[in-house]
């Protein structure tokens, strides 16, 4: 019985792990946005572009690392190297 838990709950977070990723950038998004408005505001705009930098450097490392396994999916489904 134990076993088969585990198998059902990896095998539930395999199917969400897209879902979940898409939430993830959203999110980050989100409050990019609203940090960035909100130093805008205050005057400092040198401010909001590093912090607009920082959250496309944290949305492109999260993606870089999907397209990775992607293509390592792509390279065990078709037998290459």
């Amino acid at each position: 019985m134990r076993w088969r838990l585990r198998y059902s709950e990896n095998q539930y977070e395999r199917h969400n792990n897209g879902v979940d990723i898409i939430f993830k950038i959203a999110g980050i998004g989100i409050i990019v946005a609203v940090v960035c408005q909100l130093l805008k505001q205050t005057g400092r705009d040198d401010i909001a572009m590093l912090t607009a930098l920082a959250g496309l450097v944290v949305v492109l490392s999260m993606v870089i690392g999907l397209i990775a396994t992607l293509f390592n999916s792509i390279k065990s489904v078709f037998d290459i190297y």
